[in-house]
């Protein structure tokens, strides 16, 4: 007699969604109004993913962030909160500003930039790295090339 009971080391592999995923679920949950399991099966239908309920819950909370904000980054899964938002706002309008004169900025002009907007905001050497590495993910995050 066969058992219908799966296997206990069965693992559900994690999914992660993208934000372009999320923000898609957001616009859909506020023109279809479903349950969470509904949401979850609407999901594996249309990307072949399955996700908890839970999942769906804390999406559906950030809903209107979600909509009315720009989605900078639309295949990114995670997202790490940056330490020193002012230093970063301040780099981007030095940026933007170059920008609008059509002057080339070089990694290691943005690196030092960065440092004396940090030394400007009382923002210790030793808080941050200003690697290439860590440049490169401000870029990313806000869309620099």
């Amino acid at each position: 007699m066969k058992s219908s009971i799966l296997p206990l080391n069965i693992s559900l592999k994690r999914t992660t969604l993208t934000e372009i995923q999320k923000r898609e679920i957001c616009t859909y949950a506020r023109d279809n109004k479903r349950t969470c399991a509904q949401y979850v099966d609407w999901i594996e239908e249309k990307w072949h993913v399955r996700v908890n309920e839970s999942t769906i819950t804390r999406i559906l909370q950030t809903a209107e962030k979600r909509l009315s904000s720009e989605t900078i980054s639309p295949n990114t899964k995670r997202h790490k909160l940056v330490t020193y938002p002012e230093l970063e706002l301040a780099l981007k309008e030095f940026v933007l500003d170059y920008y609008q004169h059509r002057t080339v900025l070089s990694d290691a002009l943005l690196i030092e930039k960065a440092k004396m907007i940090a030394d400007g905001l009382d923002i210790s050497q030793d808080a941050l790295q200003f690697s290439l590495g860590w440049l490169h993910k401000f870029k990313v995050r806000n869309g620099i090339r």
